[in-house]
């Protein structure tokens, strides 16, 4: 004949002999479930807002390659069909947002040819004195 052994042993939390000691088994449960979900949800706002700022960055960045490329563009057009220097400073290209500054140094070669090189600086948000975003462009124009 085969004799049961009762245990002697038992899990602290599975009491099915003294219910009144699992008390509390769920609040801490749910306490660490809470705080899992806490933290998980700042982390998942702290990468939205990294996001959103290297998004702005890069339509500030865009934004300032366009305005010196339009810098580049209007200094070749007052160059050649306007008959001027080429020249420009902090022209607003978008009111409060985008500035060009142009500056031209010519080359004469065999005293009739010009070479332009065409230095155009585009800038975004912020001021013209202290911009967001920075871009130039570098330009060798000969007519």
């Amino acid at each position: 004949m085969i004799t049961k052994i009762k245990p002697t042993a038992t899990l602290p939390l599975i009491n099915k002999e003294n219910p009144a000691r699992q008390r509390g088994a769920a609040l801490i449960a749910a306490i660490f479930v809470i705080t899992a979900l806490a933290a998980l949800g700042a982390l998942m706002t702290q990468m939205l807002v990294l996001g959103s700022e290297e998004t702005i960055d890069e339509w500030y960045s865009s934004q300032a390659l366009y305005a010196a490329e339009s810098g580049v563009d209007w200094a070749i057009w007052d160059l050649t069909v306007n008959g001027g220097a080429g020249v420009s400073t902090n022209s607003t290209v978008q009111s409060g947002q985008v500035w060009v500054t142009t500056t031209v140094n010519t080359l004469t070669i065999n005293g009739s040819n010009n070479v332009y090189t065409i230095t155009s600086t585009g800038t975004a948000g912020g001021t013209p004195g202290n911009p967001r975003t920075q871009r130039q462009i570098v330009v060798q124009y000969m007519p």
